[in-house]
């Protein structure tokens, strides 16, 4: 007897790496994909045909209103459709894909996951798909440097629900740009990823804590427009505190090693990699005038939550952050 398997969730791409997985098992049965659009009439006639009477087959059904929606409308044909998957006995693999996430208010939704084997395939964030892109740059004959993989992660931190399946685009042109290079660094990430917000707002940050000016300046238009400011200037403001507390800490006398065990000591998430970078840009950092920098940036990111910010301060603050007179 054959178990039917249930694949679900809102990220494609892994849905889709799933499915391959499991029909890599049955490479040798043909495939049958059938959809809502067969009609539970046509899918229950073939999943109950003898294989007596034909060859051995795999079956792929794909996003059948047998998983229940919020104020979906009973339907006698899908309900018995319904039954005879969870009481499939049959002799022929069947893989259920459903492309959403499934309501697990609803009892009958919550009795299928329990009777079918199942995997949930949702979005990746942060650590998740940061590993999933340093697998699969392996899985191609590509590797991550540290500062790429530093990159990436400023890169994500900005921008939520980055889907799988773009990422996997960005990755596949960046084999085909890379040629016989086989390592992808932080450098070439700048020059060569897609030109989105988050990838403006890492260069800003970067341009304020080196005071290059003129990047500033060409960069100001885009923060004022950016309709996530609030988001971004949480973001900036982390990462300068992040360089204020290992700037300070290597003014005492603290070595890098100490600096990496003192964060996490006290819990803290960094990865070492950014404590370094800090720790390196240490020397050049202007202390005092970083404090300033936070102190007003936070001012001001709390004025704009009681709806009285002024956006033009932000550029007053980084410009005098920077010693810029004009």
């Amino acid at each position: 007897m054959s178990v039917v398997t249930l694949l679900y969730g809102n990220e494609p791409q892994l849905i889709e790496e799933k499915k391959r997985e499991f029909l890599r098992s049955y490479m040798y049965l043909p495939l049958v994909m059938l959809n809502d659009e067969s009609g539970p009439a046509r899918i229950s006639e073939q999943l109950s045909e003898d294989s007596l009477f034909g060859d051995a087959k795999v079956f792929c059904l794909v996003n059948l209103p047998i998983i229940k929606k919020s104020g979906q409308k009973d339907s006698k044909e899908w309900d018995a459709l319904y039954e005879l998957l969870i009481n499939y006995t049959g002799d022929n693999p069947v893989l259920l894909i459903y492309h959403d996430n499934i309501d697990k208010r609803i009892k009958r939704n919550n009795e299928l996951l329990k009777k079918i084997p199942n995997t949930e395939c949702k979005r990746l964030e942060g650590q998740e798909l940061l590993y999933w892109l340093r697998n699969y740059c392996k899985s191609n004959g590509y590797s991550i440097s540290p500062d790429g993989m530093n990159y990436l992660a400023h890169m994500l931190e900005l921008w939520q629900d980055v889907p799988v399946t773009f990422m996997k685009t960005e990755m596949d042109r960046y084999f085909l740009q890379l040629q016989d290079t086989k390592t992808i660094d932080a450098i070439f990430l700048e020059e060569n990823s897609s030109d989105y917000g988050a990838k403006n707002i890492f260069t800003f940050k970067e341009a304020l804590l080196k005071q290059d000016v003129p990047v500033l300046l060409e960069l100001f238009p885009f923060m004022f427009g950016y309709k996530e400011i609030d988001r971004a200037m949480s973001y900036i403001e982390g990462q300068l505190r992040l360089q204020l507390m290992v700037s300070e800490c290597r003014k005492a006398g603290m070595a890098l090693r100490q600096i990496e065990t003192l964060f996490k000591d006290n819990g803290s998430t960094t990865k070492a990699y950014p404590i370094k970078l800090a720790y390196e840009a240490s020397p050049r950092i202007p202390i005092i005038a970083l404090r300033q920098l936070l102190h007003g940036l936070y001012e001001i990111m709390t004025d704009n939550r009681r709806g009285k910010g002024d956006i033009w301060r932000f550029r007053d603050l980084c410009l005098t952050y920077c010693g810029y007179k004009g």
